[in-house]
C-alpha cells in the first residue's frame, strides 16, 4: 500500500472539511464524491472507498481477519502454558509428598 504524505493528508482534511457544515462531519455521499476528485493511488482510493462502504480494508497484503487468527494464537499459546505449568506443579507436589513419605518411613524404622 503506498504511504501518503503530509500534503496529500492536508489537502484531503481542506477539501471535508470545505464540503461540510462546521461542527458536523460530511455525509459518506460527499467524502465519496471527494475521493474521486483527489489525486491518489489507485489502491489507496479502493480501500478508502471500501471503508466508507463499510467493507474491511485490505491491510498489509491481507484482510483485518487476520486479528481474529491472532487472538486465536494466543489463547493457544496460553492454554500449552497452562497446560505444561499445571504439570509441572503436580509433578513437583508428587515429588514432595513422595520425600514426605520417605522422611517419615525412615522415623518409623528409627523408632522401631
Amino acid at each position: 500500500m503506498d504511504t501518503l504524505d503530509k500534503a496529500t493528508l492536508d489537502k484531503l482534511q481542506e477539501l471535508i472539511e470545505a464540503s461540510s457544515e462546521p461542527g458536523k462531519p460530511p455525509s459518506r455521499k460527499v467524502l465519496m464524491e471527494l475521493l474521486d476528485s483527489v489525486d491518489l493511488a489507485d489502491d489507496v482510493k479502493e480501500n478508502l472507498k471500501a471503508m466508507l462502504i463499510g467493507d474491511v480494508p485490505k491491510v498489509f497484503g491481507s484482510y483485518a481477519g487476520g486479528t481474529y487468527l491472532a487472538i486465536v494464537f494466543i489463547l493457544l499459546v496460553f492454554a500449552l502454558i497452562l497446560f505444561f505449568g499445571y504439570k509441572l506443579y503436580k509433578s513437583i507436589k508428587e515429588k514432595e509428598i513422595k520425600r514426605e513419605e520417605k522422611k517419615k518411613a525412615k522415623q518409623m524404622k528409627k523408632k522401631k
